[in-house]
């Protein structure tokens, strides 16, 4: 299996095919629980939501990437920020599932976005069976959100978070790629682009959304001429029409500009005279 093309292939736009993305207090704050259980983080949120933007911008389709998180209060905000962000956007659409960990059991997809939410406790992710499935759902791309410091100081989820940990926790990203690229996903990105927090990510996706919008409508216009090409084009459409085909000894007086002339005038004059 990792002989076939789409996995000896990069992901188009990253630097990693899988990567955990440390994501600090958003205003001074890390998860929120408007109710009891209902567990939500506005930072992962806006970050993931942003990324899955940038994924659709490079041309992955909707229908490969599956938002996932651990708690229902998470999935309902995730699902209010992209219906905000991306659902009316015919650029962007909707994934194909946002979703918790338990629900999309026994389920998988190319790309998943993954957001654990909680920043003070550990809660039911210690569970190593809710872990194994959170980590497997990913066929080609799994970018998880998280609070680093948190999980990887839970002995129970050392395991996975002493992989995760050996590459930057920071995002980083090749903008000048786009999917379906040539680069093998074992040799380096030369020159990523490094997102440290959310409002940097949501920045640069609403500047390359905008150079994108404007790339396309530049491509879109209709070809302009310039005056003097317009006249030149008029002159010679003006010729083209009074000119007549040398065969043709027809005579047409509405597409004659001058008499003709003889073509050896001395021969003509001796001749007359």
């Amino acid at each position: 299996m990792l002989n076939q093309p789409s996995y000896i292939r990069a992901n188009g736009g990253f630097s990693f095919d899988y990567q955990i993305i440390n994501v600090p207090d958003f205003n001074g704050v890390g998860e929120s629980s408007p109710s009891p259980f209902f567990y939500q983080n506005v930072g992962e949120a806006e970050y993931l939501v942003a990324v899955f933007m940038y994924m659709r911008l490079l041309g992955y389709p909707a229908e490969k990437i599956s938002i996932l998180t651990t708690y229902n209060g998470q999935k309902h905000l995730l699902r209010d920020v992209v219906n905000a962000r991306c659902a009316n956007n015919p650029l962007i659409g909707r994934p194909h599932k946002i979703t918790t960990v338990d629900k999309f059991q026994g389920q998988q997809n190319d790309y998943i976005l993954l957001s654990l939410v909680r920043t003070y406790n550990v809660g039911h992710i210690r569970d190593v069976r809710r872990l194994v499935v959170a980590m497997s759902r990913a066929r080609l791309g799994l970018y998880i959100f998280a609070r680093v410091g948190l999980f990887q100081n839970c002995f129970e989820l050392q395991p996975a978070f002493n992989i995760l940990t050996r590459r930057p926790l920071e995002l980083h990203m090749c903008p000048n790629e786009v999917y379906g690229t040539s680069r093998q996903v074992n040799v380096a990105a030369p020159q990523p682009l490094i997102i440290n927090d959310m409002p940097q990510m949501t920045k640069f996706v609403y500047d390359f959304y905008a150079n994108k919008v404007a790339a396309m409508t530049e491509i879109s216009k209709p070809p302009q001429i310039s005056k003097l090409e317009d006249h030149e084009v008029q002159g010679k459409e003006l010729k083209h029409r009074v000119g007549q085909h040398p065969g043709d000894d027809r005579g047409d007086s509405d597409n004659e500009v001058e008499e003709d002339k003889p073509l050896y005038p001395e021969i003509v004059n001796e001749l007359t005279n």
